[in-house]
């Protein structure tokens, strides 16, 4: 198994009550008959599971077939079993017909390495929300990328697992590289060592407006990191509301 999404609990360490809170709010605030709600990179269901609990039908999209596992371990835990995880890749997914809200966080668009895809995105979840729907999601900040990702070097150090955490932005091609090398425990004690490789890609908040009006997304709220706060030249991660008009 991949241990990445084997830990991915553990190392990401977000707070999901925040964000599963946000978007409880938006809906009630901007489309308060919403219903079906779909996550995009929903990753191991932290954020899903709340929601779901919270009365909606959930739909998950992951490319990982090991993060859709721990999902299903954990919705399964939970005593829900009426969420619907799909294996598919995010930037050409595929619904079986519209939904009321499409979410996406915790930078999982900045994995997106392509404009071409990232436009592709936005018009696939044009495609499938319904008149009114809601498009929530967030990016990393320039300035994240710039002061904590630049040369980076994190530590994750439990029981089980070890990991160091190395990244490395370069600014003129906007890229961010992240190597990661595990030292896990196994049954006999001793620690076998996995290495792997991330990259995401930094995008504009002008560029976005410029997609989201491309694709006559009306953008709603733009803050700081699932908050009330505006977002300021420190902000390192933006939230984006949006509504489509068709």
């Amino acid at each position: 198994m991949d241990l990445f999404s084997k830990y991915y609990d553990k190392f990401v360490g977000a707070d999901y009550d925040l964000i599963s809170k946000f978007i409880d709010k938006a809906v009630k605030q901007y489309k308060n008959d919403s219903q079906l709600i779909c996550d995009l990179g929903c990753g191991t269901a932290c954020i899903i599971s709340r929601l779901a609990k919270l009365g909606y039908d959930m739909i998950g999209i992951d490319e990982s077939e090991n993060m859709l596992m721990q999902a299903r371990e954990k919705l399964s835990s939970l005593g829900i079993d009426s969420v619907l995880l799909l294996n598919q890749n995010i930037t050409n997914f595929e619904l079986y017909g519209t939904v009321d809200v499409i979410y996406s966080t915790l930078d999982t668009l900045n994995y997106i390495l392509y404009k071409k895809e990232l436009r592709g995105l936005f018009y696939l979840v044009k495609n499938y929300l319904n008149y009114g729907g809601l498009f929530i999601f967030d990016i990393n900040s320039e300035y994240k990328f710039k002061s904590t990702l630049a040369d980076g070097k994190f530590i994750y150090d439990f029981d089980d697992i070890f990991c160091c955490w190395q990244s490395d932005y370069e600014q003129k091609s906007g890229k961010c590289f992240h190597e990661l090398t595990y030292f896990e425990r196994n049954k006999d004690g001793n620690f076998e060592r996995f290495d792997s490789f991330q990259e995401q890609r930094f995008y504009s908040n002008e560029y976005i407006q410029n997609i989201a009006k491309e694709y006559s997304f009306e953008i709603l709220q733009i803050c700081d990191n699932y908050t009330s706060k505006v977002v300021t030249e420190y902000t390192e991660r933006i939230t984006y509301v949006m509504k489509i008009n068709k």
